[in-house]
């Protein structure tokens, strides 16, 4: 509902465009649409005056409204377009200027300090190991872009329909299981236990493998990165009507009541995540949603602060 109103409301859309009054697509739409009225209203009263016949009046005053109507909504529709690309252009330039310039700037100086006479004496007595610290700050800096990069091109594919999205029957346990697998090392390393239970005869789901393998691996990583200082996660898998549930359980620092209606927007982080310094570019969930609409599935969560967070989600069976 109040998306709906969100659209309607013309001064919404065109803060959210970033355009002027009279560049927004909405206030266009509008003007045309008085415009319609008044040139319908002329015909007809041209009509009424000149022709003889009432119904040919109407039949062309609707013809002409229509035809109006459909060039209005092509030159609005079109101007939408436009405006929604200039602002995601806009939208893009700022975020990754500002995601890239921290990982870019302690790059360089790393990068300086490895080319400097100071290094060149460190490196020769090699007597504090204070080159590896250096050399860890490249290569975590170097992941950060890497981890932001794919993430826009994850999106972008998904929105120009240039990803695998071809549905198959397979185990969503399954699938789990591999991904638990794959992230077995950085569970140990922070210090944390996992979980993975099943109900016993959960159908097989029918969706895309790969998309939904991107699903469970954006939950379980940031149910690993938020959940600092150990703990457990769990995951849960059940068949409901026609559908199977998805749930993975974390103990971490969870998330703030005011941030939670935000919480799948691109590029929004919630302001704990930040506070507690774990990296992320705010595009995973954002992602997630993306694959689970274009797959006709559902997801939500709970969460409270500094207690936990539980996702949910569920895909067809058929």
């Amino acid at each position: 509902m109040d998306n709906k109103f969100f659209q309607l409301n013309i001064f919404a859309q065109c803060k959210k465009y970033q355009v002027p009054l009279w560049q927004c697509p909405q206030f266009l739409f509008v003007v045309m649409g008085i415009i319609i009225i008044i040139a319908s209203v002329s015909f007809y009263a041209i009509g009424e005056r000149y022709v003889s016949d009432p119904r040919i009046v109407a039949l062309v005053v609707m013809l002409v409204s229509i035809v109006l109507l459909v060039i209005a909504f092509t030159i609005t529709r079109s101007f939408e377009d436009l405006a929604e690309a200039n602002r995601m252009k806009a939208e893009f330039v700022n975020i990754v200027s500002h995601q890239l310039r921290a990982p870019l700037t302690n790059l360089r100086w790393a990068t300086q300090f490895l080319l400097s006479e100071e290094f060149s004496a460190v490196a020769k007595t090699l007597a504090t190991g204070k080159e590896s610290e250096y050399f860890d700050i490249i290569r975590e800096n170097s992941s950060r872009m890497e981890q932001l990069i794919d993430d826009l091109l994850t999106i972008t594919r998904l929105k120009e329909d240039k990803v695998d999205s071809k549905k198959t029957k397979f185990s969503l346990a399954g699938l789990a299981k591999g991904v638990m697998e794959e992230y077995r090392a950085l569970i140990s390393a922070s210090n944390l236990s996992i979980a993975l239970k099943e109900e016993e005869n959960t159908p097989l789901v029918f969706s895309s493998y790969p998309l939904i393998k991107i699903v469970i691996e954006n939950l379980l990583g940031n149910a690993i990165n938020y959940s600092k200082g150990g703990g457990k996660i769990t995951i849960e898998i059940k068949a409901l009507p026609k559908k199977v549930q998805f749930k993975i359980i974390d103990e971490g620092i969870g998330i703030p009541a005011d941030d939670q209606k935000y919480i799948f927007e691109k590029f929004f982080r919630a302001k704990n995540a930040v506070q507690a310094a774990v990296y992320g570019t705010g595009l995973g969930l954002f992602i997630v949603k993306l694959i689970l609409d274009e797959m006709k599935g559902r997801i939500w969560f709970k969460s409270q602060q500094d207690k936990g967070t539980t996702f949910y989600f569920t895909l067809s069976t058929r």
